[in-house]
């Protein structure tokens, strides 16, 4: 009994509930801090550490009292990023476009899958990598009357450093990895229909040339032979 059908079946709707799955996911990180920093201090330890979270259309957390301590040394924290402008929708539209796939034929859909994940992977990177630059321009970038013996600096984008007085770690958020949770599984609807597209039920091939049939005076010559045999 051929299962190949069967198995094509399985495998699309395995395709289906991963992209579902995954644009849950995508919505869901809106709601969720992408990155967050973390900076302790002689006057801000343990649970009174100031905390800062950047969400994909916001920042919040200890903004007020960064801003006063920012003052001594000539520092200015922007209250908004513009990436606040697009990131959002960017994440949106890779949630919303892997759903519309899924109307698509295999081989379409998972071609539009994979320009869907890896558009919103750029977007994250150029992210990313502005956020860098804007924090690289938040330690340098000083105003010089206010500096009170505080050498240039760079927060880290990732892991844990040491600013003047004051321990400074950042890590990924929840968001991020809902994020990169969620283009992965498109990634693997697209690698499940690779299972699928083009595929049918196939028939036997037919065999090339004539097909040799035996004659009936063959057959008979075999029993006759085997008559003369048994006779002697």
């Amino acid at each position: 009994m051929n299962r190949q059908p069967s198995r094509i079946t399985a495998l699309r709707l395995a395709g289906i509930g991963l992209i579902l799955v995954s644009a849950a996911l995508l919505f869901f990180s809106l709601k969720l801090p992408l990155w967050q920093m973390r900076m302790e201090g002689p006057q801000y330890r343990d649970e009174e550490a100031l905390r800062v979270r950047v969400y994909p259309d916001s920042m919040r957390g200890d903004l007020q009292e960064l801003a006063v301590l920012n003052q001594y040394i000539g520092v200015h924290v922007p209250e908004t990023l513009p990436q606040f402008r697009w990131l959002p929708a960017t994440i949106m539209s890779g949630a919303v476009l892997g759903v519309i796939a899924i109307l698509l034929p295999a081989a379409a859909r998972r071609y539009a899958l994979i320009v869907v994940s890896c558009s919103v992977l750029t977007a994250l990177v150029i992210a990313a990598l502005q956020a860098k630059a804007q924090m690289h321009d938040i330690g340098h970038k000083r105003n010089n009357v206010a500096m009170i013996g505080v050498d240039d600096f760079t927060p880290p984008l990732l892991g844990t450093t040491k600013i003047a007085q004051f321990e400074v770690s950042s890590r990924l958020g929840a968001g991020a990895w809902l994020v990169g949770l969620g283009l992965a599984l498109q990634a693997a609807a697209a690698f499940a229909d690779c299972g699928t597209a083009g595929r049918s039920v196939r028939t036997p091939a037919r065999p090339r040339g004539p097909v040799p049939v035996p004659s009936r005076n063959t057959s008979l010559g075999c029993e006759e032979g085997v008559i003369q045999g048994t006779a002697s």
